[in-house]
């Protein structure tokens, strides 16, 4: 099959051609002819160009696969395009090249060109350029209503009187008044339906009034129905908001395809076909076919079905943009934030806590905390001041102490796989700075870790020191659960950051607990421990905890003292001055437990504070991809 170059070839033109009774392949500019079409006067409204996009990706064997192949064109205000082709044909490939979201694995040709509006891809453009993912990226843990003011209120400067006008707006724009205070939901959570879902997402892209809107296939997985309302709507927004939208789709019904304006078949990477979507595109793909498409027949369906039967094989249009490429007036937006860093901090805090509300707060997990803690807790009812009793005291730290380190880590450890789609989505408009997100994330921890200790731990303790305990006692016990606590969910924060592969989380995590537990001096007293190994006790957070559990439950409030036994392994009973009673001191000399509380209280702020800044070092590495 020859090689078709045209550009820009109207309805019109191409239609004469045919009626002229030339070979349809011998267009101006066909093979052979040696000239090429005039493009017609489109470029005086061209607000987005395209030219030469080529980009390969590596394969196992060492080589390369070409997934776009010299593809030129331009896209205008006011208007729909629809971009169509077989699976794999690089239908997303060139809708995340236009929008910026290329893979960083996928290699671009230097040659390859766009301009928006006469302006090359600049940090500036961000909030002006929209994209609708293929799969739903939304907060299913919040209300549709939700979901959007919480974008303005990031993605959107002014009053928020300003921002709930425009929110209220894109309500009604969209169609979602029936269900504007139900939960999105998804996966296991019930909530809208899946084009209700898809006009969210649309929705929030539309908050920061972009100009340039691409759709990767916005109907897929809707009925014929639901897929022409979506793209309806599109349409509209073209005309009241003079947006340039793109869309790819597969397989449009007739009432769908007739929505759209212009065209872009590829097939192979390439650029068989680029023009108006009617006739013009119907009498093209006959005369490249030599075959004619059946009465009653979709349009669509049969240039598919062309593809998929390899009847377009070598076919490739190339469009030239041959003035104004880099000419424009189009004005970017300012490279800064919609709203202050303190706002942002707030806007993330609040949104992660609803989602927790929903997806942690429930009854079964209150029950279930509550459940745990009085279970530890009867384990040491009745302790009493013999020294029979030390040793049970050391073990109730230690239990204070792997509640505070598990829980924690735990509850973090999946926060950035969770959020990764919706951090994407964020950062690549410019939505908020990663580091608000990272304060925000790791502060939106703290509430649930104060529940979840305070159902657990706080009924332990008042089972096992009811006798002798007290206020002084417990509020300390309290402020250091917290403050541990805090510390191995910052662990953990770190942990999620420097992972890059969510699949080595749990590996990683495990061998983090060994680590922990092995060396925090519960199961070998630092003294016992060889002199070349102490060092990793004393980097070690846990053995911090573990003292600082150790000394408010020996040392502050009435510090109760013990009985010595007949074959005590207390130096103290066997003194020749001895009274027969083991005081807290002897105890944490015994055990290697005497750092001051003071101390361990600086030295896990000081662990909290590195390990928070090399959690924020590995996130920031994390998301750079997204930050271009």
């Amino acid at each position: 099959m020859p090689k078709l170059i045209a550009s820009g070839l109207s309805s019109m033109e191409f239609t004469q051609h045919l009626e002229s009774g030339k070979d349809p392949l011998a267009v101006p500019g066909g093979a052979g002819s040696g000239t090429k079409l005039a493009a017609g006067n489109l470029e005086a409204s061209v607000k987005l160009s395209f030219s030469n996009l080529t980009a390969h990706v590596g394969i196992p064997n060492g080589g390369k696969k070409v997934i776009m192949d010299g593809i030129t064109g331009s896209a205008h205000t006011r208007q729909v395009m629809a971009v169509m082709g077989a699976t794999g044909c690089g239908k997303t490939t060139f809708l995340s090249a236009l929008g910026n979201r290329l893979d960083p694995s996928v290699a671009v040709s230097d040659s390859s060109q766009i301009s928006y509006g006469g302006q090359a891809w600049s940090p500036a453009l961000k909030r002006r350029v929209g994209f609708i993912e293929q799969d739903d990226v939304t907060f299913p843990h919040l209300t549709v209503r939700q979901a959007l003011t919480f974008a303005a209120r990031l993605r959107l400067s002014g009053t928020d009187e300003q921002r709930a006008q425009r929110v209220e707006e894109l309500i009604g724009q969209m169609k979602l008044e029936k269900c504007a205070d139900a939960l999105i939901g998804g996966g296991m959570l019930r909530g809208v339906s899946g084009g209700e879902r898809k006009r969210v997402c649309i929705a929030t892209e539309l908050i920061s009034k972009p100009t340039f809107l691409f759709c990767d296939e916005p109907t897929s997985g809707l009925d014929s129905e639901t897929a022409l309302v979506i793209i309806e709507v599109l349409q509209e927004l073209t005309c009241d908001a003079g947006m340039c939208i793109i869309c790819s789709i597969h397989q449009p019904s007739s009432q769908v395809y007739a929505q759209f304006d212009d065209l872009c078949f590829l097939d192979g990477g390439r650029c068989v076909y680029f023009g108006k979507a009617g006739e013009t595109a119907i009498s093209f793909f006959s005369a490249a076919t030599k075959s004619v498409c059946p009465a009653k027949y979709n349009p669509p369906d049969w240039f598919m079905e062309q593809a998929v039967r390899g009847n377009l094989a070598g076919i490739k249009m190339d469009v030239e943009i041959t003035s104004n490429f880099h000419v424009g007036s189009f004005e970017a937006q300012d490279r800064g934030f919609a709203v202050p860093f303190g706002e942002q901090v707030a806007v993330i805090f609040a949104r992660s806590w609803e989602k927790t509300k929903v997806q942690k707060l429930t009854t079964p997990f209150y029950l279930q905390n509550i459940i745990i803690g009085l279970v530890m807790g009867t384990l040491f009812i009745g302790l009493g001041d013999d020294e029979s009793d030390i040793f049970p005291r050391v073990s109730v730290a230690f239990n204070f102490l792997m509640g505070a380190i598990y829980l924690p880590i735990m509850e973090v450890l999946f926060v950035f796989v969770e959020d990764s789609s919706t951090l994407r989505k964020d950062l690549l408009v410019k939505a908020h700075h990663p580091f608000a997100y990272f304060v925000a994330r790791t502060l939106s921890v703290a509430p649930v870790l104060g529940v979840l200790l305070m159902l657990m731990k706080v009924s332990t303790y008042i089972l096992t020191f009811y006798k002798y305990g007290s206020f002084e006692q417990f509020f300390t016990f309290l402020a250091a659960q917290f403050l541990v606590g805090s510390i191995f969910g910052s662990l953990g924060i770190c942990v999620a950051a420097f992972v890059q592969n969510p699949a080595y989380l749990m590996t990683t995590t495990m061998i983090l607990f060994v680590w922990l537990i092995s060396f925090s001096g519960f199961f070998v007293p630092t003294s016992s421990i060889m002199p070349a190994l102490r060092w990793m006790v004393a980097i070690n957070p846990a053995s911090y905890g573990f003292a600082l559990f150790f000394q408010v439950i020996l040392k502050v409030g009435v510090a109760p003292s013990f009985s010595c036994d007949e074959l005590s392994s207390f130096k103290t009973c066997d003194a020749v001055n001895s009274n027969g009673k083991i005081t807290p001191d002897d105890v944490l000399e015994h055990y290697s437990m005497d750092t001051p509380i003071e101390t361990c209280f600086a030295a896990l702020l000081g662990m909290f504070a590195f390990c928070f800044a090399i959690g924020y070092y590995c996130f920031k590495q994390k998301v750079a991809k997204w930050l271009q």
